[in-house]
């Protein structure tokens, strides 16, 4: 269970890396306090700047959390959960609004808030689940084995950063299916 768990860390400090590092230099900032705003009430639309730098700060303290392992692994899952819920709800609301501007969750990106941004939040909601379920100390409070091998340890570092640079890219992955798969649409 170490190996998943593991991987689990490495697949969502990946993603939350890219997400916080995507928001760097001042048109980076710029843009997702822009996206902020769009994704907050009216009423808030003020705040759009604290909540975007609030943010940024967790999104960097929640990789922190991740590679730190133990007790911080807990509580950054706890995090991801917690973000990925309020992050889902926000474009949920967003959509209801009929808000489609791009999301800037990872930086620069075309791609307008959709379905798929809320079921990228559900999985990282799930994983977040998974990982305080198999963390040590964590809710199942599973007792794993002090040391895990290095093939394993690869394995698992490899695949966690494949999914999270799947889920970092899954609006273009979506793009690239979903145009192949719908009739008449274009070559790429």
């Amino acid at each position: 269970m170490g190996y998943v768990e593991f991987g689990l860390r490495v697949f969502l400090a990946g993603v939350f890396a890219v997400a916080a590092g995507g928001k760097r230099g001042t048109a980076g900032r710029q843009e997702f306090v822009a996206a902020t705003g769009r994704l907050l009430p009216s009423r808030f639309a003020g705040t759009a700047r604290p909540v975007a730098t609030v943010v940024r700060w967790l999104e960097w303290a929640i990789v922190l959390l991740l590679v730190v392992g133990g007790a911080g692994a807990v509580a950054g899952f706890a995090l991801v959960l917690l973000s990925s819920i309020g992050f889902g709800l926000a474009i949920v609301a967003a959509l209801r609004r009929g808000e489609a501007a791009p999301c800037r969750c990872f930086g620069a990106s075309s791609a307008p808030l959709s379905r798929v941004h809320v079921a990228r939040n559900v999985l990282l909601a799930l994983a977040a689940l998974a990982g305080a379920w198999l963390a040590p100390g964590g809710v199942a409070a599973i007792p794993v084995a002090p040391g895990l091998g290095v093939a394993g340890v690869l394995v698992a570092l490899v695949a966690g950063a494949v999914a999270a640079a799947l889920m970092v890219r899954l609006d273009e992955v979506v793009d690239l299916f979903g145009a192949a798969s719908t009739p008449g649409a274009p070559p790429r």
